[in-house]
């Protein structure tokens, strides 16, 4: 039997770590002029993250270029973050991915925090390798 797996080229130039947290995002900003911004905060679901983005679930849809701000915890504090979307797809729910916009060094030293808290985690619970 033939393997009918269609391999894709790989994009990424930082890891992806399958960090599933729920967040609230209190600042969506529409760039597109046909569509209004809703200044009601709403639920994001984090799906993966890497020092150059985010991929996210949410109910309400997001469109490239929109801007995003939102508050990221990593155990002992909180940092707050803008970050752009660069794709959008809509698979019952809309899932997208955010690039962080502005990063300066403390907003870098604190994801490095949050990943490495998550890694070792895992590692405690057997399950990252």
């Amino acid at each position: 039997m033939m393997n009918s797996e269609v391999k894709f080229k790989e994009y990424r130039k930082q890891k992806r770590f399958d960090i599933e947290k729920n967040i609230l995002c209190y600042k969506h900003i529409i760039m597109r002029k046909d569509k209004r911004s809703s200044k009601a905060p709403f639920k994001i679901k984090i799906l993966n993250l890497s020092y150059s983005g985010i991929k996210v679930r949410t109910e309400r849809e997001l469109n490239i270029g929109d801007i995003l701000i939102f508050n990221l915890d990593n155990g002992s504090n909180v940092q707050q973050f803008m970050l752009e979307v660069v794709w959008a797809k809509y698979d019952g729910d809309f899932v997208s991915g955010l690039k962080f916009i502005n990063l300066t060094r403390d907003m870098i030293l604190f994801l490095n925090s949050l990943i490495k808290n998550y890694v070792e985690k895992e590692i405690r619970l057997n399950r990252y390798k």
